[in-house]
């Protein structure tokens, strides 16, 4: 028996070599004729057998174990004249080499229409293609990257493009974004090209967490402007193309489940909402009604327990074409709600550092353990509809609506830090709070494009745009606990009281609301048989925001201290005797009227000469007229306030061919900054951790701007490109940590510096082998500002005095390191697409202080993330989309060493959460792995 099995395997093994032995390999290459771009996902078969395969990526395709013989190599895709064949050989063991395919495309010409577009506009060949053949610099996600990375709003796909960060909010999830280590501030957002107004109750940057990247047909990021561009961008332009009419019928959707592994340790803490009055005591009954403690209910002080809760994401989009391919019309939807947190520890910095042992050695006033429960669900809509009358006239009407609800817990307990705290007791002050947000953004835009002859083409658009934000009632109260511990660090007794118990509640809402008109003429004769471009037109933009602010504070009115058990139990009320604010409305300044009316024109012209080069250039002159006026008495410094400017901003953009795919593009810009309508109100408002105060007397910031870029674009999605950036600022804006009364009193205020640079290198390398890629780029920024801070030290013969010294620091935000790579699979054959991305951001000031050295630094944050889909069917896919695979926490620290800082405190006391003695912890977040697995369908 054992002799017949080794016979067999020994024949076995003699027929599968001989079969080897007799057959070779093809190998050849698909593209399309005119373009030259690889034919990724045409079929590859041999006429009259079996054997068949799927062009890759890079254009090339394999078929193996070949029988010797002759063959008809047969390929055809989609949208491609009918299949074509080429005759060839293959030989025993040989590889045979097919000439390459260049197939052409099948055109169907409209008799009266004509439609302009791509074969495919959602691809990385596409957007490859616009990124070429476009005017300035700029980098592009296509609607394919987008749906395979492991990304569901636009907040965290802004991080995989080169030069971007994210900066991230209380639950670990990308807010807004940061270009080339340029602040959020330095940047602006377009919907379509339009610039639209952010629900930011201070600030004019846009949060970008509230768009799902799903609805986006590509994500632009425009790094040198143009004179036909908005101004205010020195960092860049984040330009969100949204879905446009098809040629034909689609029909896709997805839906999607998921989980955070944050919930496997503890529960989602929730509160009641359906209660909530969305006006203050003061709307409803007028500022001048004494408010009771029966107007404040208590319903959303409740909290209560939710166990694995589930994530979940909803989209569809369907839209077609009709009357003759005249009139095109689509819709899209997008829905998500997820629950999020983070475990957060954290030191509450003293406004006034110790001299002991060293000058400006850093106090702490409190330590918390926070936990963090985030619920947040959005609503997108958006449609577009455009009609063509022929082929020179069309119009087309946008409309786009995103609704966010944010519902967040928060349980804080704060222990004081030294003075009241041992080894073995603590002072802690537990405090919670419920807060629900709102915010909503709608635009509506309605373009005209007409070619008024052959030389004349006139574009306008007619923009109305609000956003809002409203945060009713947020309420948060606290109360006193005194914690006994043991030798091993246990809890042995919570003596708690509600001696010292306070609520407070807050309404606030905003809106910003725009009216705009844009323009734009281009007129291009011959002028010495060269064809020239010019082009003038402007915009007009009237705005108006509004902000209301109202809080209310409230005491225990116990004589004594009982036991704590719940806020319903203790007797609240108004002591206006210690509490300013009383039980009526108080004058705030932040509740404001602001107008900005913004008036622009410019003019530029576009040529090519020496066959290659394509210089454009010309320049823009915005008009800037604010006011505000605050609801404050007219003996209040700065109650009301009128600011006006006017900025001339020429730019020029070289481009030169150097071959068909080769380009060098250098450019100069000149842009500006306007600081953000509650910065330049004098108000003051309780922040997470500081108290926030304006200044008018903020200017905003201009800034000349130079770029030189290689770019090479060898086809489909590869790509390299290597630039270098420099940007001098001048009254540049930064936020400091002052102090504005004693020693206590810590305030975040924004202030101008002279001048400020920031230069930095950037490098993006694409490239396909087959199935397999490879996507990353790095980008190195160094800024510097120079600014006078103080140092709080002791002098022998002086004391302890306070001087003033100079400290040169890069700007806040800008992170030396930052870059991002990808790992690619690619399987046209069996439809599967794996990506690994990951994505560094190195360390950065988060926060400035005005004691030297004393800055607070964000480390070094990695995150590791995995996506993939699978193709079921022809309409049908499976994705999964994993965050956070290294569970990577975010830490602050500041640069001096516990040791050091321990020297201040008696009885043995340490500041906790440390873990490194040559720096210092003042903050750690652990967010944890998130996971979403779903279907994808279209028709």
């Amino acid at each position: 028996m054992k002799m017949l099995f080794g016979k067999l395997l020994l024949l076995s093994m003699f027929l599968c070599t001989a079969f080897a032995a007799f057959s070779g390999t093809v190998k050849g290459k698909a593209f399309d004729a005119k373009t030259g771009e690889p034919l990724s996902g045409a079929n590859v078969r041999l006429k009259g057998t079996k054997y068949s395969t799927i062009v890759n990526l890079d254009g090339s395709y394999v078929l193996k174990n070949v029988p010797a013989g002759k063959y008809e190599v047969e390929i055809s895709l989609i949208s491609y004249k009918s299949a074509i064949t080429q005759k060839i050989s293959v030989t025993e063991t040989g590889i045979s080499s097919v000439p390459d395919f260049k197939l052409q495309t099948d055109v169907t010409n409209l008799n009266e229409v004509s439609v302009t577009g791509s074969l495919d506009k959602k691809s990385d060949n596409a957007v490859r293609n616009i990124e070429k053949k476009s005017e300035y610099v700029e980098n592009i996600l296509s609607e394919k990257t987008i749906q395979l990375l492991p990304d569901v709003t636009v907040a965290n796909t802004l991080q995989r493009v080169s030069g971007v960060t994210i900066q991230r909010d209380n639950s670990g999830e990308g807010r807004y974004a940061i270009i080339r280590g340029m602040d959020q501030r330095y940047n602006n957002t377009l919907v379509n090209g339009i610039k639209i107004p952010s629900p930011d109750d201070k600030f004019r940057f846009v949060p970008m967490d509230v768009f799902p990247s799903e609805m986006l047909e590509r994500l632009e990021v425009i790094k040198a402007l143009t004179p036909n561009m908005e101004a205010d961008a020195i960092g860049g332009s984040m330009n969100l193309v949204m879905k446009s009419a098809p040629d034909k019928f689609i029909l896709s959707g997805n839906l999607a489940a998921g989980y955070s592994e944050l919930f496997s340790d503890r529960p989602f803490s929730a509160f009641y909402h359906s209660g909530i009055n969305k006006q203050s005591p003061a709307e409803i009954n007028g500022n001048n009604y004494a408010a009771s403690a029966s107007n404040f209910p208590l319903s959303n002080l409740h909290f209560y327990n939710v166990a694995a809760p589930v994530n979940t994401t909803l989209g569809l989009t369907v839209g077609d074409r009709f009357l003759n391919k005249k009139l095109g019309i689509i819709v899209s939807a997008s829905y998500q709600d997820f629950y999020r947190g983070s475990n957060s520890e954290y030191l509450i910095q003293s406004a006034q550092p110790g001299y002991i042992p060293a000058g400006n050695t850093p106090a702490f006033t409190d330590s918390y353990n926070r936990q963090y429960s985030t619920q947040t669900n959005r609503i997108a809509l958006q449609n577009k509809i455009d009609y063509v009358f022929n082929n020179k006239n069309k119009i087309s009407l946008f409309n786009l609506y995103v609704h966010q609800n944010e519902f967040q817990s928060r349980y804080t307990p704060d222990t004081t830090v030294g003075t009241n705290s041992s080894a073995t007791s603590k002072s802690v002050d537990v405090e919670y709070r419920s807060r629900w947000q709102i915010q909503d953004i709608y635009n509506a835009t309605l373009q005209g494009d007409h070619q008024l002859s052959n030389q004349l083409k006139l574009n306008w658009s007619a923009v109305y745009s609000i956003a809002k934000s409203q945060v009713p009632d947020m309420a948060t109260y606290d109360f006193n606990a005194n914690v006994l511990y043991n030798a091993a660090g246990n809890i042995t007794q919570i003596d708690s009281t509600t001696y010292g118990t306070n609520m407070t509640r807050t309404w606030q809402h905003n809106s910003d609301q725009d009216y705009a008109g844009y323009l734009n003429l281009t007129y291009t004769p011959m002028i010495l048989k060269t064809a020239v471009e010019f082009q003038g037109g402007g915009l007009y933009r009237q705005k108006t925001r509004n902000n209301y602010y109202n809080t209310y504070n409230l005491k225990a009115i116990n004589t004594t201290a009982i036991p704590f058990h719940t806020i319903d139990q203790v007797s609240l009320g108004f002591s206006p005797a210690t509490d300013g604010t009383g039980n009526v409305t108080a004058l705030n300044a932040n509740s404001y009227t602001a107008h900005e009316d913004i008036a622009a024109a410019y003019i530029q012209t576009k040529f090519t000469v020496l066959k290659s080069l394509q210089v454009l250039g010309g320049v823009r002159a915005e008009n800037t007229q604010q006011d505000y006026a605050t609801v404050m008495p007219v003996t209040f410094d700065a109650k009301n306030g009128t600011i006006s400017y006017v900025d001339v901003l020429p730019s020029l953009h070289l481009k030169y061919g150097l071959t068909d795919n080769q380009n060098l593009r250098l450019s100069y810009f000149k842009s500006i900054s306007r600081p953000g309508f509650g910065e330049v109100v004098p108000y003051s408002t309780p922040g997470e951790e500081f108290t926030e105060i304006g200044n008018p007397y903020l200017k905003h910031v201009r800034a000349d701007n130079v770029d030189f870029r290689y770019e090479w674009f060898p086809g489909h999605a590869d790509q390299l490109l290597l630039g270098a950036f420099y940007k001098q600022l001048q009254n540049p804006i930064e936020y400091f940590i002052t102090r504005n009364g004693g020693p206590s009193a810590l305030f975040i205020q924004p202030g101008n510096v002279n001048q400020a640079t920031n230069y930095g290198l950037e490098a993006v390398y694409t490239k396909y082998f087959g199935m397999f890629g490879v996507s990353a780029n790095y980008t190195y920024t160094h800024s510097a500002v120079t600014t006078s801070k103080l140092l709080y030290h002791y002098v022998a013969g002086r004391g302890v005095v306070t001087d003033s010294v100079s400290q040169t620091n890069p700007l806040q935000g800008q992170a030396n390191n930052v870059g991002n790579i990808s790992l690619l699979y690619k399987n046209p054959k069996i439809g599967l697409d794996i990506q690994l991305a990951f994505s560094y951001t190195g360390d950065r000031i988060a926060q400035v202080s005005q004691f030297y050295n004393l800055d607070t630094w964000q480390k070094p944050y990695s995150q590791l993330d995995l996506s993939l889909e699978k193709k079921l069917n022809k309409n049908f896919a499976f994705y999964a989309k994993i965050n956070n695979i290294t569970n990577t926490p975010n830490q602050l620290y500041i640069k001096a060493a516990p040791s050091v800082i321990n020297q201040q405190f008696a009885g043995g006391y340490e500041i906790p959460f440390q873990t490194s003695n040559s720096y210092t912890t003042v903050q750690r977040d652990i967010y944890k792995i998130n996971f979403l697995g779903g279907f994808r369908y279209k028709f």
